[in-house]
């Protein structure tokens, strides 16, 4: 296997982990509930949206040492983060230790979103870079779809007590993905930019990134004056504006069919049975994958602008459909579908703009910001539309109407930059 195809492999893994220990908890809350006496909605929403708050904290925080400290470190830390969490958390025997539980897991899982993209984006080529970040997505959505799946067989095996099992098992990759991460070499572009150049060019040797450590080395005597703050000034701050709020709105949009898709199937009226809920939540997950598999292989042919237009352009006129017709029961759950699909796609922009537009000085920092607007928008999202859906179907519809025009705002004016084709140290060029 191709290094770059391998550090994206073990990278996705992590996205594995993030998408099934996300979707779970929303699976099994109402399991968590019963078990814990669980009355209030308010409660049961900052339940599914700690491990959001723990990974904005994971991302804008830890994600400094990326830069510093240097990927493969966090590459390997933030999974013993994740064993303790989970540990901790389907162990619980009230629900101050569930909250912590989960608050560490996201914790983890934020350092891990910004670490593995910026991994992946300096170790791939840039022939390939779009289709192996978006390899991410696939496998974060094949963790969503075990999720419901494996809760649903331990809903079987163990009734009330499966989410308990269902978060536990989740040790068990992680474990397996730590012994394997710890063989991946330090990314040769961070290498090069702390002056380690023998180091990366004995990595640049067994890897298909297409650089070498000379012309690494030029491009890191442009940039080398970039630190953290140089984000927050003049064009690099336009574009961390640009793809924080478009990742923070991009999930906003598409939380209702992640996290709440089992709700919305019983509020339109598909089903009331938590069982075949599941698993037409897996079923729409499918579609998820679908979205990020075809995303990846076009987004390196057709480019990142026009599937960030099309993908957004078309969830929004699907929204305004359904805001102003009643469609039946089953012509939503088709568009619900359609929507997920479409979702899927623009991610694959969103997330891969985000990890190619800045220095390799400061991309992991960056990263981290992008990262932390997704997790923010996670916390945000599970607790306001828990209440949007508890009020009214239309004024979700609304919500989402607005966010997927500010997103189409962002990719038309905001970044307006095509980087299908062009290696890192060309995009950084241009953003100088």
């Amino acid at each position: 296997m191709r290094l770059s195809s391998k550090v994206a492999v073990l990278a996705g893994m992590g996205g594995l982990l993030d998408g099934y220990d996300l979707i779970v908890i929303s699976g099994a809350i109402s399991l968590i509930t019963k078990t814990f006496s669980i009355t209030s909605s308010t409660v049961s929403g900052l339940l599914i949206g700690i491990a959001f708050l723990g990974g904005f904290f994971g991302s804008i925080f830890l994600s400094r040492l990326v830069d510093t400290s240097g990927r493969k470190m966090m590459f390997v830390f933030d999974l013993f983060l994740f064993v303790g969490g989970t540990l901790i958390a389907g162990l619980a025997v009230n629900v101050p230790m569930l909250f912590i539980g989960r608050f560490l897991t996201g914790l983890a899982i934020g350092v891990d979103l910004a670490v593995s993209w910026t991994l992946v984006a300096e170790f791939a080529p840039k022939e390939r870079r779009g289709f192996l970040l978006s390899l991410q997505f696939i496998m974060w959505g094949i963790g969503a779809v075990l999720s419901f799946l494996v809760l649903d067989a331990f809903l079987l095996l163990f009734g009330t007590v499966a989410w308990r099992w269902a978060i536990l098992i989740g040790i068990l990759p992680a474990i397996v993905v730590l012994a394997i991460r710890k063989s991946i070499p330090e990314s040769p572009r961070w290498l090069v930019s702390k002056g380690k150049i023998a180091e990366a060019q004995e990595t640049l040797k067994h890897s298909d990134i297409g650089v070498s450590a000379e012309e690494l080395t030029v491009l890191n005597e442009r940039t080398k004056g970039y630190k953290w703050s140089a984000l927050f000034s003049g064009k690099l701050m336009r574009l961390l504006i640009g793809v924080f709020f478009s990742t923070f709105l991009a999930f906003f949009l598409i939380a209702p069919i992640n996290l709440f898709t089992s709700q919305v199937l019983k509020t339109v009226g598909l089903t009331g049975d938590l069982k075949i809920s599941l698993l037409g939540s897996a079923f729409v997950w499918l579609f998820n994958i679908a979205g990020f598999v075809v995303g990846g292989l076009l987004i390196d042919k057709a480019g990142r602008k026009p599937i960030g237009i099309i993908s957004f352009g078309v969830m929004t006129l699907i929204l305004i459909v359904l805001l102003a017709v009643n469609v039946p029961a089953g012509v939503f759950f088709v568009l619900w579908v359609c929507m997920e699909f479409l979702g899927s796609l623009g991610a694959s922009v969103t997330w891969t703009w985000a990890s190619e537009l800045f220095p390799t000085s400061v991309r992991g920092f960056a990263m981290g910001v992008n990262s932390s607007a997704n997790r923010l928008s996670g916390f945000v999202s599970s607790y306001i539309i828990a209440l949007i859906l508890s009020h009214s179907m239309k004024l979700l519809y609304l919500s989402g109407i607005g966010a997927g025009i500010i997103i189409l705002f962002i990719i038309l004016v905001v970044i307006n930059i095509e980087s299908k084709g062009k290696s890192l140290e060309e995009i950084s060029e241009l953003n100088m």
